[in-house]
């Protein structure tokens, strides 16, 4: 009995121990099973990944080709392969990129130098304010501003301004309050102002108050003013002074303007008021004086102009614009002023 119990234990030993191999096998199978799906799974994430990167990327190369000139997808890129088209595009991409990028770090550069705006094409030349046709060497009627006109702000500019002979300083003009019915004037300005910044009195101006030697040697008439002013200056830039004279006698109430050459011969008179021609309603005396007179180079071509401010009894003030070069003098002489109103 004990002997069958044996051989039974024994057989069954045998049996589990038969068994075992056959678990793990099902077991290495189900593992290689799970990894063999991985892998499959992977493989085929994989395609489908790259097929849509594949695809995107030929859809952006489409919509970026599309959106080039024509002229340049057809000149440019027809002989190109696809590579050499990406290569292409990436260059034009990255040049694009680096303009941008110039433009926006890149200061604006602006020419300091010209103060005029936009809309003003030609010089902007004031007189006390007033607007001064210099296009001519005539006598010149000062015009205003006006103000209800759109434009009206273009010459609110920077100015340089001169006064007494010299530069005196640059300014923001402003436009005046209202003088008549929508006319104004620019404020905060010179006598003369010049709306460029450049050499406007390219030589000294010299005042004094007597009449040199070699002008009184040469014009003997002018020993009867009793009050005399000369301007000494080269007008033209040819190295030798003329001389611009103010000249009046208290006595017959006469004064004028004269401008004579360097070597003391008068080319002529300018300007000119005679007693009778004062303002009949006042006991002020008026006689041309040197506030009246002003040289200066208006157009920047090196000779000064010579501006003969003329008194006006009404109306709008006039001044006579003279150019003298080399003995050839432009401009308005022998101007009769009168303060009488008509």
């Amino acid at each position: 009995m004990e002997e069958l119990d044996k051989k039974n234990e024994t057989s069954k030993e045998k049996q589990n121990i038969s068994d075992k191999p056959e678990t793990l096998k099902i077991k290495i199978g189900t593992v290689g099973n799970f990894i063999l799906t991985a892998f499959v799974v992977l493989i085929i994430g994989t395609g489908a990944l790259t097929y849509y990167l594949v695809h995107q990327e030929k859809e952006n190369y489409n919509k970026l080709v599309s959106n080039l000139p024509e002229d340049f997808v057809n000149t440019s890129l027809n002989n190109e392969t696809s590579d050499e088209k990406v290569d292409s595009i990436a260059n034009i991409i990255d040049s694009a990129i680096s303009d941008v990028t110039n433009q926006s770090t890149t200061p604006v550069v602006t020419d300091g130098t010209n103060t005029r705006k936009v809309m003003n094409e030609e010089l902007v030349v004031l007189y006390n304010g007033l607007i001064l046709d210099t296009s001519k060497m005539e006598e010149v009627t000062l015009k205003y501003i006006d103000n209800t006109n759109d434009s009206a702000d273009k010459y609110v500019i920077t100015y340089y301004n001169y006064e007494n002979y010299s530069f005196r300083d640059a300014k923001l003009g402003i436009l005046s309050t209202q003088l008549y019915e929508g006319l104004v004037k620019i404020d905060n300005v010179g006598k003369i102002a010049i709306s460029e910044d450049y050499e406007a009195i390219p030589r000294n101006v010299k005042v004094v108050n007597t009449i040199p030697t070699i002008v009184s040697d040469n014009n003997p008439s002018v020993s009867e003013y009793t009050n005399v002013k000369t301007l000494i200056v080269d007008l033209d830039g040819n190295q030798t002074d003329e001389y611009i004279l103010v000249l009046a006698n208290k006595t017959t109430g006469f004064s004028k303007i004269t401008l004579v050459d360097s070597k003391g011969s008068k080319i002529a008179d300018l300007a000119s008021i005679e007693k009778s021609k004062w303002k009949k309603d006042s006991t002020t005396e008026y006689y041309l004086n040197i506030n009246n007179i002003e040289v200066l180079d208006l157009d920047n071509d090196g000779i000064m102009e010579i501006i003969v401010e003329i008194p006006q009894a009404t109306g709008n003030s006039t001044v006579s614009l003279l150019k003298y070069n080399n003995g050839n003098l432009l401009g308005k002489t022998d101007i009769e002023c009168s303060l009488v109103s008509e």
